[in-house]
């Protein structure tokens, strides 16, 4: 249980964060692509140790 919702909300961090980033540094692309790729590899991170359901 705790472990799903570690994984939630490291996704919906990284789905924040890459949010963040269009808006705050658009136009601008090394802070952009930086952001944006912490915010995309938290949110993997949290779908990597999401407990699989089903089977």
């Amino acid at each position: 249980m705790i472990r799903y919702y570690a994984a939630m909300g490291l996704q919906l961090l990284g789905l924040i964060l890459t949010g963040e980033a269009l808006l705050l540094y658009f136009g601008q692309m090394g802070p952009l692509m930086k952001t944006a790729s912490l915010g995309a590899g938290l949110f993997y991170a949290g779908w990597f140790i999401r407990p699989r359901t089903g089977k």
